[in-house]
């Protein structure tokens, strides 16, 4: 399902959740509130970008990932790159159907768990606690 360069996805939002762990990146990405692909990627705010870019044309990134043993170093890098970029405390993410149902957040049953944390993301965003930021 890879879209061409004609596409354009002005005025869209495209959110993405990052578990940024050592070696790679597992990336979920949802089109409005829709799920589009989860996939691993090399541990590169860069090469990130221009697959944003060349999949979603013009579309308004918005991006979080748990804070973790990487710092904020990816997300001085995302912010750096014009995507909108949140770094949340890991405990507060749901990862069990059961706070997910809590939440009332929608889970399908073959949503991987950066999906529901993106849809976490999207339906409770003024609820989360952020890291802050030195």
């Amino acid at each position: 399902m890879d879209n061409s360069n004609n596409v354009d996805f002005n005025g869209q939002n495209i959110y993405f959740g990052l578990d940024t762990l050592l070696k790679n990146w597992l990336t979920s990405i949802m089109v409005g509130e829709s799920p589009y692909k989860t996939f691993p990627q090399d541990p590169s705010s860069e090469l990130l970008r221009n697959y944003l870019l060349r999949n979603f044309t013009n579309g308004n990134y918005h991006s979080a990932y748990g804070a973790s043993f990487c710092g904020f170093g990816i997300h001085k890098d995302l912010l750096n790159l014009g995507i909108k970029n949140i770094v949340v405390n890991p405990a507060d993410i749901p990862t069990t159907d059961k706070v997910c149902k809590k939440l009332q957040v929608k889970k399908k049953s073959h949503s991987k768990s950066n999906e529901t944390f993106l849809r976490f993301l999207i339906s409770t965003f003024s609820f989360l606690f952020f890291v802050h930021l030195p």
